[in-house]
């Protein structure tokens, strides 16, 4: 009879098996399908999660960049193993513990640098069973407002450079002729990477004497939604236009643009006066 028991016992937990590992395989790991973007020194978090939810407190959860051995974060038997952990990220991650009950893999990364821009791997395993995704982040730093100079060497034409540093990632330079026609292609761009890892670019142009005026736009290739590049300049170079006349359109160029703000302003005035007018009025 015992053995008959045993028997059955083991036939049960047989059929059992089978449910179990198929339960498991229909699951699978989800990173994110568009890049995170952010700035340095701002905090992200980087989602990953299992679905089917399944709790994930009991599996081993590693993310790491390239290598697998040397993990980003890595959670394992129940804990945050932060004896292997990159040390480039030793007090700067997290798990959720509660967030592991519903099977959401999501690592909060803190104090965000440039370096970590990369494209980070989410995995999961209960020993039989395991799974992975994928997030890409990038860390955008915005570099200095371009400045333009002349670059003119003796027997050669006259160059305009265009100068900005601390990006990350690379960004893209625009030219513009005094009639706003895009002549980037006539340029040549050269980056440099420095000492902190930040990309700095050098832009030049050659010029004729006809066209006198251009423009340089240097912006990142991943802005934000409602994101704005502020760093633009424009500017004269060559001594055919005297300082005078540079001053003069300046000068009336802000005097135009005032004039909508003390018409305003003579408005709210007038309007005053006439209120204090009604109550002696009164």
């Amino acid at each position: 009879m015992k053995m008959r028991f045993l028997g059955r016992t083991c036939l049960i937990v047989l059929s059992l098996l089978p449910a179990v590992s198929t339960q498991r395989d229909g699951s699978s790991v989800i990173g994110s399908d568009q890049p995170l973007i952010a700035s340095p020194g701002e905090d992200v978090i980087l989602p990953c999660h299992i679905t089917p939810s399944l709790s994930a407190v009991d599996m081993d959860v590693r993310w790491f960049r390239q290598k697998f051995k040397i993990p980003v974060h890595l959670y394992e038997d129940r804990r945050d193993r932060t004896d292997i952990q990159d040390s480039d990220y030793r007090g700067r991650t997290a798990l959720s513990i509660l967030r592991l009950q519903e099977g959401i893999l999501s690592l909060d990364l803190r104090n965000l640098r440039h370096t970590d821009s990369a494209v980070y791997s989410c995995y999961a395993t209960d020993g039989v069973w395991s799974g992975q995704g994928k997030t890409e982040l990038i860390v955008r730093a915005l570099g200095t407002q371009p400045s333009i100079s002349m670059d003119s060497t003796q027997g050669e034409q006259t160059r305009l450079v265009c100068r900005s540093e601390g990006w990350s990632p690379e960004p893209e330079v625009t030219w513009r002729d005094r009639d706003g026609n895009n002549v980037t292609s006539l340029s040549n761009t050269i980056v440099k990477r420095d000492s902190q890892g930040l990309l700095g670019v050098s832009s030049f142009i050659k010029i004729k004497q006809q066209s006198n005026v251009f423009s340089c736009l240097v912006r990142s290739k991943t802005p934000k939604p409602d994101w704005e590049s502020k760093l633009h300049i424009s500017s004269d170079f060559f001594p055919g236009v005297s300082g005078w006349m540079v001053a003069f359109f300046l000068t009336l160029a802000l005097s135009i643009g005032a004039i909508p703000l003390l018409a305003i302003q003579w408005r709210r005035m007038d309007g005053m006066n006439f209120i204090i007018i009604m109550r002696n009025f009164i």
